[in-house]
């Protein structure tokens, strides 16, 4: 039995989810597990993903920080809430989000926004550029 399998009754006598951190410990075997079961796309979305939120009810908020993840992820929500609900044997719910602001952060620059990002940052590069041009030609 995993630690977040384990399900505690609350005074109303109603189950009660395991707790977020207790999920986020798992999060790696949960990965590996799903990528052996011949879900590996499933898995390498789930990497750009992390575990956000668990509600008492247990709606498990999964945040992506790729909008292409977020997507596919979304067409397949039925297969990984199975596959989530078997591993962590509790009955959890899926709410699959998508960060745009973390996205835009991740993404990887490219050379000549490097370069212009230097351009404004660096007194030495300006002045050659003032004196010399600023054509960023390979």
């Amino acid at each position: 039995m995993t630690a977040a399998s384990e399900t505690l009754l609350d005074r109303d006598g109603l189950e009660r989810v395991a707790d977020l951190e207790s999920l986020k410990v798992e999060w790696r075997q949960f990965l590996d597990h799903i990528s052996r079961k011949t879900q590996n796309f499933m898995a390498t979305h789930l990497q750009s993903c992390e575990l956000e939120a668990c509600s008492p009810n247990g709606v498990l908020d999964i945040v992506c920080c790729r909008k292409f993840s977020y997507e596919e992820l979304l067409q397949d929500v039925a297969i990984l809430q199975t596959e989530v609900s078997d591993f962590y044997a509790l009955p959890l719910k899926l709410r699959i989000l998508y960060d745009a602001e973390k996205d835009a952060c991740t993404k990887e620059k490219t050379v000549f926004t490097i370069f212009q990002e230097l351009a404004d940052k660096n007194e030495v590069l300006r002045f050659l550029i003032k004196e010399f041009g600023g054509e960023l030609v390979y």
